[in-house]
């Protein structure tokens, strides 16, 4: 059995995840966006259209011009929002993990790495598939959800990011047969703390 070791890290020496070049969504995933949007938007619309025809009060009728702004500047406020969302998103396929930055007012940046992931999916939707897109799913362990989504790739490419992904999991699975008995450290481990445990009371 190898020696364990935990040694202290330098801070300072981690590799940071900001230098990562961050790869941008396919700019046909913008399209998909705004029709999902419009569709939003025409479903919306409908109630108030049945409400302006039943309207016995005649509010909608003396409004018409205030709701119609109102409701044009909701799109074009969406449209722009729509537009710097798509760009703050971006993606990374590195040796060790995958990461993935969004956000518009808050940013987040989500990293998964290979030896946490189980399992990968590709998934296609309907308008995906008119545009020859595709998005990337990544499972860890302890979890049915996926922790990991990236829309807005190209077909090949997230076949060939879901083939990468796998390929590595299955490096992973055979070094980890190789490696000593994992129980065999987190003993290791209790018995260090049970010495600081016993020191600290004596």
């Amino acid at each position: 059995m190898q020696e364990f070791k935990n040694e202290t890290i330098d801070i300072s020496t981690l590799p940071k995840f900001e230098e990562a070049k961050l790869q941008p969504l396919q700019k046909g995933y913008f399209k998909v966006m705004l029709i999902q949007r419009a569709i939003f938007y025409g479903l919306l619309l409908i109630p108030i259209l049945v409400l302006f025809f039943i309207d016995t009060n005649d509010f909608f009728e003396e409004n018409v011009i205030y709701i119609v702004i109102t409701w044009l500047v909701l799109i074009i406020l969406n449209f722009f929002f729509l537009k710097l969302s798509f760009a703050k998103k971006g993606f990374a396929l590195r040796g060790h993990d995958v990461i993935f930055k969004s956000g518009v007012i808050s940013e987040t940046t989500i990293i998964v790495t290979n030896n946490r992931v189980q399992h990968v999916a590709l998934h296609q939707g309907m308008l995906s598939r008119i545009f020859g897109l595709a998005s990337i799913e990544l499972f860890t362990a302890g979890g049915s959800a996926s922790d990991l989504k990236i829309n807005g790739l190209l077909l090949d490419d997230a076949k060939k990011i879901k083939e990468s992904v796998s390929e590595r999991i299955i490096e992973i699975t055979e070094e980890a047969k190789q490696e000593p008995d994992v129980l065999d450290i987190e003993n290791h481990i209790h018995i260090e703390t049970s010495n600081l445990k016993e020191e600290s009371d004596d």
